[in-house]
Order: C-alpha cells, then sequence, then structure tokens
C-alpha cells in the first residue's frame, strides 16, 4: 500500500510526499525482497531530484553507502529496471545529487552493463536509447581511465 501510493504521488508530481511513502515501503519490506529493492530504488530515483533536495536524506545517502545498497538492491531484483538503473547511476557517479568519488574502469564498465540491461527491460524506445547513450559514455570514460 505504501509502494503504491507512493507511485501515486510520484505521477501526479508530488515528489516529497512520494519519496517519503516509498522509502516506509522499504522499511515495511523484508529488506533483500524484491518488494524492498524495487521501494529503494524508486525512493533512490526521487531523492536525486531537485525538488527533493530538502527531504532529509537516509544514512546510506553517501557513496560508499549507495555503492554497498546499489549492489544489494539489484541482487534482489536482477530484472527490476528501476534496481538496475540505480546500480548504473550509482556506479558512473556523474551526478550532483551525493559527493562522488572518482570512479575505476571497473566500476565504470559495471556501470554500463547496468544501463544496457536497464535498456534492455525498459519498454520504451527513447528511454531504451537514453540507457544505451548512458552505457556507451561509461564505456568511452572506462577506456579512457
Amino acid at each position: 500500500a505504501y509502494f503504491n501510493l507512493g507511485a501515486a504521488l510520484n505521477s501526479s508530481g508530488h515528489y516529497v510526499e512520494a519519496v517519503q511513502r516509498l522509502l516506509e515501503a522499504k522499511e515495511r519490506h523484508l529488506e533483500g525482497s524484491e518488494g524492498w529493492a524495487h521501494a529503494t530504488a524508486e525512493a533512490f530515483d526521487l531523492l536525486r531530484l531537485e525538488e527533493c533536495d530538502e527531504v532529509a536524506k537516509p544514512e546510506w545517502w553517501n557513496d560508499e553507502g549507495l555503492k554497498a545498497l546499489s549492489a544489494r538492491v539489484v541482487r534482489a531484483a536482477p530484472d527490476n529496471m528501476e534496481a538496475c538503473h540505480m546500480r548504473g547511476v550509482v556506479l558512473c557517479g556523474q551526478t550532483g545529487a551525493w559527493e562522488a568519488g572518482p570512479r575505476s574502469a571497473a566500476e565504470l564498465k559495471e556501470a554500463a552493463t547496468h544501463f544496457e540491461r536497464a535498456a534492455a527491460l525498459h519498454p520504451a524506445p527513447a528511454v531504451k536509447a537514453a540507457l544505451a547513450d548512458d552505457a556507451a559514455w561509461c564505456r568511452r570514460r572506462a577506456a579512457a581511465t
């Protein structure tokens, strides 16, 4: 119910309220379950938004915490587009949403793999293309590292 409410609030543009419900859904699901992973990935996506800058960030909202969390999320839901996207975003480190450190070639290659997986799972051609572009960017950066 909390996940569905968060999704509905997200769809209606109420991002702050949506992220709060999704974080609550994350806490109510068994850690490591597919529902936990989906709620976590959706909350992560919203927490990156400028509209959610004032939302109190969870204790895992730092580079090392997000690397560890995103690995658990994708392990719990490897066929979930949002989980794969979360892992790709965290590993590429190109964000202003948290202070990301330098990325190794291995991390960038893994990010590319997760962006490609997210592209394969997404139904919309335009989103597939954008995710493929993200993967290609990561691979170019990995080669230059």
